[in-house]
Order: structure tokens, then sequence, then C-alpha cells
């Protein structure tokens, strides 16, 4: 059983995320552009995305040819973000610095170990769609957290006016709670007779 390179395993990552591999080379204003991967986003993310392999060419070329596509792209009136995905070593900071004028660059490295795949993933994320909470997991219960939290033994017409009132959101409930401590000093007063 053979491992999938890292070049192989960041398009994995991207078609499974529904970014369609394009043809190589990549033309564009009848240029052609040679890089390790090209995919290109659908739907709601248009992005063109080139996967860079840092390893099989030296830095100056890299910069030469994203900042030759970046320019091609222009001149084409593409609408397309750009997004440079540089796999194995990391470049110089002076050359991330020029790529990132041109596009968005993610250098991913060559994760390795039991956790390469998190790694990866964790790398490409602004590229990934969010995944969304299984839809079989139990709901938060506000009404019942706020039971959870009332005191035993509260008076039954108390907590049926802040579970009431906690509907309608904070003041409400410091509205509820006001009235009653309100209506029970009223009542206090009243027992002791002292209505001055």
């Amino acid at each position: 059983m053979t491992t999938a390179t890292p070049i192989e395993r960041v398009v994995e990552a991207l078609t499974a995320a529904k970014y369609r591999p394009s043809l190589r080379p990549l033309t564009v204003a009848s240029v052609p552009f040679e890089f390790a991967a090209v995919l290109v986003g659908t739907g709601r993310a248009p992005d063109l995305i080139i996967v860079v392999d840092t390893v099989a060419e030296p830095e100056h070329r890299i910069r030469q040819k994203i900042d030759s596509l970046g320019r091609a792209l222009d001149v084409a009136g593409s609408r397309r973000p750009l997004t440079a995905i540089l796999v194995g070593p990391r470049p110089s900071d002076m050359t991330l610095d020029v790529i990132s004028r041109v596009c968005r660059v993610l250098p991913v490295g060559t994760p390795t170990g039991g956790d390469a795949e998190s790694q990866l993933r964790d790398w490409l994320a602004v590229l990934l769609p969010l995944p969304l909470p299984d839809s079989d997991q139990t709901v938060a219960d506000p009404q019942g957290e706020l039971l959870a939290h009332l005191p035993e033994g509260i008076d039954s017409e108390l907590r049926s006016k802040l579970l009431s009132a906690a509907a309608r959101g904070p003041k409400a409930v410091q509205r509820a709670l006001k009235e009653r401590l309100t209506r029970a000093l009223v009542d206090v007063e009243r027992l002791s007779g002292d209505y001055t």
C-alpha cells in the first residue's frame, strides 16, 4: 500500500471540500503556467488554487511564476481570488511577503506523524467548509438550565414569572424580580403595621 504524497493529501482534502481539479498546465491569457496541482472552487468559493512544491522549485522561480500568474489574471480580468498553497519547506519571509502581495498564501509544510491530517486541515481551514454539528445531537434547553439554577422550594408563581420573563431577555427577568421583591416588601410593611 502506497502512502499519499503531501501534494496528493492537499488535493484530496480540497476535492473532498468540493474543489475541482483543473487541467494542467493552467492557461491564462494564452500563457501556460505549470504548478504541482491546480484546483478551482465552485459555487460560493470561486477561488483559483495553485499548489506549489517548494522542494522541486527554487524560491526565486516560485516568486516569478506566481507574480506572472497574478499579472495574467489581471490582464484576463479574472475575479477569482488566487490562493497559493506551499507544500514542503517553508520559504523565506521575504519570499512569503512578495507572494502575499499577489495572492493569499498558505504554507502548509510537510505534516507528518499521527496528526498530519489534522495539521493539514488546520492549515487549509480557510478554504474548507465549517463542520456543522450533527442534527441528532441534543439541543440546549434554556428553560431546563434556568430551572436547574433556581433554588429548591421556590414559589411556583415566581418560577412561572421568571420562566416567562426569561424568554423576553435579561431586562424582563430583572423587572419580574423587582416587582416580586417590591410586593414582598409591601407585604412585610403591611404585616408589621408600619405605614410611614
